[in-house]
Protein backbone atom coordinates (compact mmCIF):
# COMPACT_ATOMS: atom_id res chain seq x y z
CA UNK A 1 0.00 0.00 0.00
CA UNK A 2 2.78 2.42 0.92
CA UNK A 3 4.65 1.67 -2.29
CA UNK A 4 1.52 2.37 -4.36
CA UNK A 5 0.98 5.71 -2.60
CA UNK A 6 4.61 6.53 -3.20
CA UNK A 7 4.25 5.79 -6.89
CA UNK A 8 1.06 7.92 -7.19
CA UNK A 9 2.70 10.82 -5.35
CA UNK A 10 5.78 10.60 -7.54
CA UNK A 11 3.60 10.58 -10.67
CA UNK A 12 1.74 13.72 -9.51
CA UNK A 13 4.98 15.51 -8.78
CA UNK A 14 6.38 14.48 -12.15
CA UNK A 15 3.26 15.74 -13.99
CA UNK A 16 3.41 19.08 -12.20
CA UNK A 17 7.11 19.35 -13.00
CA UNK A 18 6.51 18.58 -16.67
CA UNK A 19 3.71 21.15 -16.87
CA UNK A 20 5.90 23.75 -15.22
CA UNK A 21 8.74 22.97 -17.55
CA UNK A 22 6.41 23.14 -20.55
CA UNK A 23 5.24 26.60 -19.61
CA UNK A 24 8.71 27.79 -18.75
CA UNK A 25 10.07 26.87 -22.14
CA UNK A 26 7.84 29.47 -23.83
CA UNK A 27 9.43 32.83 -24.49
CA UNK A 28 6.01 34.51 -24.93
CA UNK A 29 2.99 34.92 -22.63
CA UNK A 30 -0.21 34.53 -24.68
CA UNK A 31 -2.30 35.74 -21.72
CA UNK A 32 -0.61 39.12 -22.22
CA UNK A 33 -1.20 39.12 -25.98
CA UNK A 34 2.25 37.86 -26.90
CA UNK A 35 2.44 35.42 -29.85
CA UNK A 36 5.04 33.80 -32.02
CA UNK A 37 5.35 34.70 -35.67
CA UNK A 38 5.11 31.87 -38.22
CA UNK A 39 8.85 31.93 -38.61
CA UNK A 40 9.43 31.78 -34.85
CA UNK A 41 6.90 28.97 -34.50
CA UNK A 42 8.72 26.86 -37.08
CA UNK A 43 11.91 27.12 -35.05
CA UNK A 44 10.24 25.78 -31.91
CA UNK A 45 10.88 22.26 -30.71
CA UNK A 46 8.07 19.73 -30.53
CA UNK A 47 7.84 20.22 -26.79
CA UNK A 48 7.72 24.01 -27.18
CA UNK A 49 5.04 23.77 -29.87
CA UNK A 50 2.90 21.54 -27.66
CA UNK A 51 3.28 23.96 -24.77
CA UNK A 52 2.48 26.92 -27.06
CA UNK A 53 -0.62 25.22 -28.49
CA UNK A 54 -1.75 24.30 -25.00
CA UNK A 55 -1.32 27.90 -23.89
CA UNK A 56 -3.27 29.11 -26.94
CA UNK A 57 -6.09 26.67 -26.17
CA UNK A 58 -6.25 27.82 -22.57
CA UNK A 59 -6.23 31.48 -23.64
CA UNK A 60 -9.01 30.78 -26.17
CA UNK A 61 -11.11 29.20 -23.39
CA UNK A 62 -10.44 32.19 -21.15
CA UNK A 63 -11.40 34.66 -23.87
CA UNK A 64 -14.52 32.65 -24.67
CA UNK A 65 -15.54 32.78 -21.02
CA UNK A 66 -14.93 36.53 -20.97
CA UNK A 67 -17.00 36.93 -24.13
CA UNK A 68 -19.90 34.97 -22.64
CA UNK A 69 -19.71 37.05 -19.48
CA UNK A 70 -19.65 40.29 -21.50
CA UNK A 71 -22.59 39.12 -23.62
CA UNK A 72 -24.54 38.26 -20.48
CA UNK A 73 -23.86 41.70 -18.99
CA UNK A 74 -24.72 43.36 -22.29
CA UNK A 75 -28.03 41.51 -22.41
CA UNK A 76 -28.78 42.61 -18.83
CA UNK A 77 -27.96 46.23 -19.66
CA UNK A 78 -30.15 46.09 -22.77
CA UNK A 79 -32.99 44.75 -20.63
CA UNK A 80 -32.50 47.70 -18.27
CA UNK A 81 -32.56 50.10 -21.22
CA UNK A 82 -35.80 48.61 -22.52
CA UNK A 83 -37.30 48.85 -19.05
CA UNK A 84 -36.26 52.50 -18.80
CA UNK A 85 -37.71 53.17 -22.26
CA UNK A 86 -41.03 51.66 -21.15
CA UNK A 87 -41.02 53.79 -18.00
CA UNK A 88 -40.07 56.89 -19.99
CA UNK A 89 -42.91 56.25 -22.42
CA UNK A 90 -45.32 56.02 -19.50
CA UNK A 91 -43.94 59.23 -17.99
CA UNK A 92 -44.27 60.99 -21.36
CA UNK A 93 -47.91 59.92 -21.60
CA UNK A 94 -48.52 61.36 -18.12
CA UNK A 95 -46.41 64.44 -18.78
CA UNK A 96 -48.36 65.60 -21.85
CA UNK A 97 -51.64 66.33 -20.02
CA UNK A 98 -49.67 67.90 -17.16
CA UNK A 99 -47.91 70.22 -19.59
CA UNK A 100 -51.32 71.16 -20.99
CA UNK A 101 -52.60 71.90 -17.49
CA UNK A 102 -49.51 73.96 -16.67
CA UNK A 103 -49.89 75.94 -19.89
CA UNK A 104 -53.55 76.56 -19.07
CA UNK A 105 -52.68 77.68 -15.53
CA UNK A 106 -49.97 80.00 -16.84
CA UNK A 107 -52.50 81.51 -19.23
CA UNK A 108 -54.98 82.01 -16.39
CA UNK A 109 -52.30 83.59 -14.22
CA UNK A 110 -51.39 86.03 -16.98
CA UNK A 111 -55.05 86.90 -17.42
CA UNK A 112 -55.45 87.47 -13.68
CA UNK A 113 -52.28 89.56 -13.53
CA UNK A 114 -53.64 91.70 -16.36
CA UNK A 115 -56.86 92.45 -14.47
CA UNK A 116 -57.05 95.95 -12.95
CA UNK A 117 -56.18 96.37 -9.29
CA UNK A 118 -57.64 99.86 -9.31
CA UNK A 119 -60.69 101.43 -10.88
CA UNK A 120 -61.41 105.08 -11.55
CA UNK A 121 -65.11 105.78 -11.02
CA UNK A 122 -66.92 107.20 -14.03
CA UNK A 123 -70.17 109.12 -14.30
CA UNK A 124 -73.19 106.89 -13.73
CA UNK A 125 -71.26 104.07 -12.06
CA UNK A 126 -71.95 102.48 -8.69
CA UNK A 127 -70.33 99.61 -6.80
CA UNK A 128 -72.91 97.12 -8.06
CA UNK A 129 -72.25 98.07 -11.68
CA UNK A 130 -68.48 98.14 -11.32
CA UNK A 131 -68.42 94.71 -9.66
CA UNK A 132 -70.36 93.27 -12.60
CA UNK A 133 -67.73 94.26 -15.17
CA UNK A 134 -65.92 91.27 -16.70
CA UNK A 135 -62.52 92.67 -15.79
CA UNK A 136 -63.59 93.22 -12.17
CA UNK A 137 -65.57 90.26 -10.73
CA UNK A 138 -68.12 89.49 -13.47
CA UNK A 139 -70.68 89.42 -10.68
CA UNK A 140 -72.48 92.56 -9.46
CA UNK A 141 -73.41 90.90 -6.16
CA UNK A 142 -69.76 90.87 -5.14
CA UNK A 143 -69.71 94.67 -4.80
CA UNK A 144 -69.33 94.50 -0.96
CA UNK A 145 -65.70 93.44 -1.36
CA UNK A 146 -64.91 96.68 -3.18
CA UNK A 147 -66.69 98.56 -0.41
CA UNK A 148 -64.78 96.75 2.32
CA UNK A 149 -61.46 97.45 0.58
CA UNK A 150 -62.24 101.18 0.34
CA UNK A 151 -63.88 101.98 3.68
CA UNK A 152 -61.32 104.71 4.22
CA UNK A 153 -62.98 106.54 1.31
CA UNK A 154 -66.53 105.21 1.08
CA UNK A 155 -68.88 106.09 3.94
CA UNK A 156 -72.08 105.17 2.12
CA UNK A 157 -71.74 102.23 -0.35
CA UNK A 158 -74.62 103.65 -2.38
CA UNK A 159 -72.77 106.89 -2.91
CA UNK A 160 -69.50 107.08 -4.84
CA UNK A 161 -68.16 109.93 -6.98
CA UNK A 162 -66.60 110.16 -10.43
CA UNK A 163 -62.84 110.45 -10.26
CA UNK A 164 -62.47 108.35 -7.17
CA UNK A 165 -59.76 105.69 -7.54
CA UNK A 166 -60.98 102.51 -5.87
CA UNK A 167 -58.87 99.52 -4.88
CA UNK A 168 -59.95 96.25 -6.49
CA UNK A 169 -58.72 93.43 -4.23
CA UNK A 170 -57.68 90.17 -5.91
CA UNK A 171 -57.14 86.66 -4.66
CA UNK A 172 -58.27 85.19 -1.36
CA UNK A 173 -57.11 87.10 1.71
CA UNK A 174 -55.12 85.39 4.45
CA UNK A 175 -55.61 88.27 6.90
CA UNK A 176 -58.63 90.39 7.85
CA UNK A 177 -58.78 93.64 9.82
CA UNK A 178 -61.81 93.77 12.06
CA UNK A 179 -64.00 96.85 11.68
CA UNK A 180 -66.87 98.18 13.76
CA UNK A 181 -69.97 96.00 13.61
CA UNK A 182 -68.25 92.76 12.59
CA UNK A 183 -68.30 89.38 14.31
CA UNK A 184 -66.71 86.05 13.35
CA UNK A 185 -69.75 84.56 11.62
CA UNK A 186 -70.25 87.74 9.59
CA UNK A 187 -66.62 87.77 8.51
CA UNK A 188 -66.74 84.06 7.58
CA UNK A 189 -69.78 84.78 5.43
CA UNK A 190 -67.95 87.25 3.19
CA UNK A 191 -67.55 85.59 -0.22
CA UNK A 192 -63.82 86.29 -0.33
CA UNK A 193 -63.39 84.66 3.10
CA UNK A 194 -65.42 81.41 3.14
CA UNK A 195 -68.80 82.50 1.77
CA UNK A 196 -70.28 80.50 4.64
CA UNK A 197 -70.95 81.99 8.08
CA UNK A 198 -70.82 78.53 9.64
CA UNK A 199 -67.06 78.43 8.97
CA UNK A 200 -66.42 81.05 11.68
CA UNK A 201 -64.87 78.40 13.95
CA UNK A 202 -61.91 78.13 11.57
CA UNK A 203 -61.11 81.79 12.17
CA UNK A 204 -61.58 81.34 15.90
CA UNK A 205 -59.28 78.29 16.06
CA UNK A 206 -56.58 80.11 14.07
CA UNK A 207 -56.67 83.15 16.39
CA UNK A 208 -57.07 81.68 19.87
CA UNK A 209 -53.92 83.51 20.90
CA UNK A 210 -55.92 86.72 20.48
CA UNK A 211 -59.57 85.71 20.90
CA UNK A 212 -60.57 84.50 24.36
CA UNK A 213 -64.31 84.91 23.74
CA UNK A 214 -65.51 84.12 20.18
CA UNK A 215 -68.46 86.45 20.75
CA UNK A 216 -66.15 89.37 21.38
CA UNK A 217 -63.72 90.72 18.80
CA UNK A 218 -62.51 94.29 18.63
CA UNK A 219 -62.08 96.73 15.73
CA UNK A 220 -58.50 96.92 14.50
CA UNK A 221 -57.64 93.32 15.30
CA UNK A 222 -55.71 91.54 12.55
CA UNK A 223 -57.15 88.05 12.22
CA UNK A 224 -55.53 85.17 10.38
CA UNK A 225 -57.71 83.52 7.74
CA UNK A 226 -56.58 79.90 7.37
CA UNK A 227 -56.70 78.38 3.89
Amino acid sequence: MKSRLGIVGLAAISLAFITLMASSVLAVDVSKGQFYTEEEYQKLSKKEREAYCSALAEEAKRQEARLKDAQSKLQAERAKIEDLKAKLKKVDSELTPLETQVADLERQIKELEALPKEWTVKEGENLYKISGYTEIYSDPTKWPRIYRANRDKIEDPSLIYPGWVLRIPRGLPTMHTVVEGEWLAKIAGYWEIYDDWRQWTRIYEANKDKISDPDLILPGWELRIPR
